[in-house]
């Protein structure tokens, strides 16, 4: 009888978990007698060594084709590599058959002359030199109005009660 690999490994991994199975096993009844789990792994073992081993599969036949041209196993394997992100999607496109709709042709756009514009003036806002904030521009007299709430200043604040008073409050700080 002939064994693939993928068969012969199985055995070895039965054969390793019916080891682990033997480590773990405990006495449920008085007197009980424990299974001879170490012959039965040889056994798997014995069955699994007294086979020739043929490979899994045959030997991959690729090229450069799209995806039905390559056999089901070939264009499968292909397939999932090329979805692993380590080429472009172009490439999966293209094995699938599909390809990308050419891009549109973006019409330039044509040069302004700014000779239909009429002449402008244009204002910078300096914010650490300007200390009057524009509001709004009155064209009538070309001018800017400054902005409705004006810049705070720092003032000393005067305590009125005596130095060390202190007000009633049930909060006390804690460091």
């Amino acid at each position: 009888m002939v064994l693939t690999q993928a068969q012969q490994h199985d055995a070895y991994r039965e054969a390793r978990d019916i080891l682990k199975l033997g480590q773990k096993w405990q006495e449920l009844m008085p007197g009980e007698k424990r299974p001879n789990f170490e012959r039965a792994a040889r056994e798997v073992l014995k069955r699994a060594l007294g086979h020739k081993i043929e490979r899994n599969e045959q030997p991959l036949a690729l090229h450069s084709g799209e995806m039905h041209e390559h056999a089901p196993r070939e264009a499968a394997l292909v397939e999932r590599y090329l979805r692993s992100g380590t080429v472009h999607p172009d490439a999966l496109h293209s094995f699938h058959g599909r390809t990308r709709a050419p891009e549109p042709e973006v019409p330039e756009e044509p040069e302004d002359d700014l000779e239909d514009l009429p002449d402008f003036d244009l204002y910078i806002q300096n914010l650490h030199e300007d200390k009057i904030y524009p509001a709004h521009y009155v064209p009538g007299s070309g001018t800017y109005l400054p902005g409705h709430h004006g810049v705070p200043v720092a003032q000393v604040v005067k305590q009125s009660a005596p130095a060390g008073t202190r007000l009633p409050s049930a909060y006390e700080v804690v460091h």
